[in-house]
């Protein structure tokens, strides 16, 4: 699949000049990661997290005294991040204040790295952005642990994504069971106890047993609404 590239304005500059940008950009979860790596490695899934998790321990470690982490991917760097320019010729560079919640981390990739990855990598120019639709990657049971896409009248799904966001009192917004008639009806959960971005978590309603297609719909402006379709099917017993 290749890299979707549009010609936006510029924010900085606003002048109307154009400069291109990535769009609809997917999104590869920890799980499906752990599982191409499991595949290609012959390690088990619980070892690789936890040596991603070691990883991020040592991150915490080294980083705050101003140390450099080389790795294969490239080396992090603690930086900072000043929300607002400051002038030079009002402010001594000593009196300026800054605190740990105005650094970011950065990760200057490995060359050889970007030059595998550019190698690889295909570029499709489309004459505007795409739209950005809710995107699902997994549909868990919240109750009953190791459940993937199957569920029964009251469960919790748990729902893994990205751009899941919605106003739940949209009665046109939100999480949609689809089922298998030629009639295609469309039933939507009202019961949530979580709603984020990435991710979403909702009680079955009462339903006819069978197989059904999960969506979520959204609406990020005041007109249009996106839908964003499982790839499986939801299972409801």
């Amino acid at each position: 699949m290749a890299v979707n590239i549009a010609l936006v304005k510029d924010p900085i500059r606003k002048d109307g000049s154009l400069i291109p940008r990535v769009v609809q950009r997917n999104k590869v979860d920890f799980d499906k990661l752990l599982n191409f790596m499991g595949k290609t490695t012959g390690l088990s899934e619980p070892d690789i997290r936890s040596v991603f998790l070691q990883f991020a321990e040592a991150l915490v470690f080294y980083l705050p005294d101003g140390s450099d982490v080389q790795t294969p991917m490239g080396t992090f760097k603690l930086n900072m991040h000043s929300r607002t320019p400051l002038d030079a010729t009002s402010v001594s560079p000593l009196d300026r204040k800054f605190t740990a919640d105005d650094m970011k981390i950065q990760l200057r990739a490995d060359s050889g790295l970007l030059d595998r990855i550019r190698l690889n990598a295909s570029i499709a120019m489309v004459d505007a952005p795409v739209l950005l639709v809710p995107s699902i990657t997994r549909v868990e049971n919240a109750d009953i642990a190791g459940v993937v896409g199957s569920a029964s009248f009251g469960q919790v799904l748990h729902i893994i994504g990205s751009r899941l966001s919605f106003d739940k009192n949209d009665q046109e917004q939100g999480v949609f069971l689809v089922d298998s008639s030629a009639a295609a009806m469309a039933t939507r959960i009202v019961v949530y106890s979580r709603v984020g971005t990435n991710f979403v978590d909702g009680k079955i309603p009462e339903l006819a047993p069978g197989n059904y297609r999960l969506e979520v719909r959204t609406r990020p402006t005041e007109k249009d609404i996106r839908v964003g379709s499982y790839d499986g099917v939801i299972a409801i017993a």
